[in-house]
C-alpha cells in the first residue's frame, strides 16, 4: 500500500514537473512574437529605384527591366523572385478589344480578321524570340538585346539580365488557364471583384469567365494565315497598347522590326498588318490605365498583365478577351542593398512601391506576404 501511495506521489510530480515545463515552453523562448504589417505604397515603375536609393521605400516589385537596373546599379537586391511566388505563373496578355473584332473594315476585311493576322505575327515574334535566348551566341541572341535596348533604354547589360529572368510563350495551355482561374478566384476571395459581377457579365462561375474570356480561336486559326503582298488595312491601322518599357512586352517590338523579319519587311507587314503606337508617349505607366484606354476606344489590340485584363473586364466592363499569352514570370521584389532584409518575414514594417494595386505585382506581393502569415496594408 505504502509503495503504490509513493508510486503515485512520484507520478504526480512527474506530471507537475512537465506540466511547468510545457508552460515554460509555451510562454516563454517559443511564445508567439507579435507579428506587424508589411506596407505598400504606389508609384510609377520609373520612379521606384530613385525611391529607393533616397530611403523613401524599403523595396519595390516591379516587371523587368526595372528589378535588374536596380540590382546591377547596386541599389537593390532581389529577395524573390515571382516564379519562387507562384511557379509558371502567367503575366502578360495580348488583349483585343470586342468592339473592335466585330468591326466592319469593308472590302471583306473585320477587325477578327486583322486580329488573326496581328496574332500569327505575335507567334512567329515568340518563337524567334525563344530560339535566339536558346542560344546566346546566335546574332539573333545579339539582335534581340539591341531591340531591348531600343524598347526599354536601358543597357545592354540590365537587358540582358532581365532576358534571364523572362520567360515567353504565346500558347494559352493547361498552366496557363490554371493560373488565370486562380488568379480570379484570389480577386474574389480579396474583394478585389465582387462575386455578382461574374453574373452582371453574364457568367455563370469562375470556370464560366475563364472559358470565354480567353479566346484561343486565333492560335487555333493560326496555320491557316498566309503572308500578303500588300497591307490590307493601310488606312485603319491596328492600335496597339503596350506598357513602357517593358521587357514583358518586347514581342510588339521584335515584331515590327524588318531584320527579324527578313530585311524587306516587319512580321506585322508580311502578314498585311499595318500598326501604329495607340499611346503618344511610347507606351502606358500600368495596366489599368491601358485598360481604361480600351474602355475609351483608343486601342484595338494591347499587351499587358492579366490581372488588370482580368479585374477591368469584370468591374467596369470593359469590352475585351484574351487572345495569346505573352510571358509568365519575370517580376522580383527588390529591396535596399545591405539593409539586412533577407525574409518575407523581415519586411514587417517596412514600405514596399507597387505600381498599381490593379496589378499582377500588387498580387504576387499579397500572396508572398499573406503565405507568411502578414498582413499587407496601404501605408498612409
Amino acid at each position: 500500500m505504502e509503495r503504490n501511495v509513493l508510486y503515485a506521489i512520484v507520478v504526480a510530480a512527474i506530471v507537475i514537473v512537465s506540466s511547468a515545463a510545457a508552460v515554460y515552453v509555451l510562454t516563454g523562448d517559443d511564445e508567439p512574437k507579435e507579428k506587424y504589417p508589411v506596407y505598400f505604397v504606389t508609384m510609377g515603375v520609373s520612379s521606384m529605384k530613385g525611391a529607393l536609393a533616397s530611403g523613401e521605400i524599403d523595396g519595390f516589385i516591379a516587371w523587368e527591366p526595372f528589378g535588374s537596373e536596380a540590382i546591377l546599379e547596386d541599389l537593390g537586391e532581389p529577395l524573390i523572385w515571382s516564379g519562387e511566388i507562384m511557379p509558371n505563373h502567367p503575366c502578360c496578355v495580348v488583349v483585343a478589344s470586342t468592339d473592335y473584332l466585330e468591326l466592319d473594315l469593308g472590302g471583306g476585311l473585320t477587325g477578327a480578321s486583322m486580329t488573326s493576322r496581328f496574332v500569327k505575327a505575335h507567334i512567329e515574334a515568340t518563337s524567334w524570340m525563344v530560339d535566339a535566348l536558346d542560344d546566346k551566341d546566335s546574332a539573333n541572341y545579339t539582335l534581340l538585346v539591341e531591340l531591348g535596348v531600343q524598347f526599354t533604354g536601358k543597357s545592354e547589360a540590365i537587358v540582358e539580365s532581365a532576358l534571364d529572368h523572362m520567360k515567353y510563350g504565346y500558347e494559352m495551355d493547361q498552366t496557363f488557364m490554371e493560373g488565370i482561374t486562380n488568379f480570379t478566384e484570389m480577386f474574389i476571395v480579396g474583394g478585389a471583384i465582387s462575386e455578382d459581377k461574374l453574373a452582371i457579365g453574364g457568367y455563370e462561375d469562375v470556370d464560366d469567365f475563364v472559358d470565354q474570356y480567353t479566346n484561343e480561336t486565333f492560335l487555333d486559326a493560326e496555320s491557316a494565315v498566309q503572308p500578303s503582298d500588300v497591307i490590307l488595312n493601310p488606312d485603319d491601322p491596328v492600335r496597339i497598347g503596350f506598357l513602357k518599357s517593358d521587357i514583358h512586352e518586347l514581342a510588339q517590338w521584335v515584331a515590327q522590326n524588318t531584320t527579324v523579319g527578313g530585311g524587306a519587311k516587319s512580321l506585322f507587314e508580311t502578314y498585311g498588318v499595318n500598326v501604329v503606337n495607340a499611346s503618344a508617349v511610347g507606351g502606358y505607366a500600368s495596366g489599368p490605365e491601358e485598360m481604361d484606354k480600351f474602355a475609351a476606344g483608343e486601342v484595338d489590340i494591347g499587351y499587358l498583365g492579366c490581372a488588370p485584363a482580368i479585374q477591368k473586364h469584370l468591374n467596369a466592363q470593359v469590352h475585351t478577351v484574351i487572345v495569346a499569352q505573352a510571358n509568365s514570370e519575370g517580376s522580383a521584389i527588390v529591396v535596399e542593398a545591405d539593409a539586412g532584409i533577407e525574409s518575407i518575414d523581415d519586411l514587417q514594417n517596412k514600405t514596399i512601391a507597387v505600381p498599381s494595386t490593379g496589378t499582377i505585382q500588387f498580387v504576387l506581393l499579397k500572396r508572398a506576404v499573406n503565405d507568411e502569415g502578414l498582413e499587407l496594408k496601404l501605408k498612409t
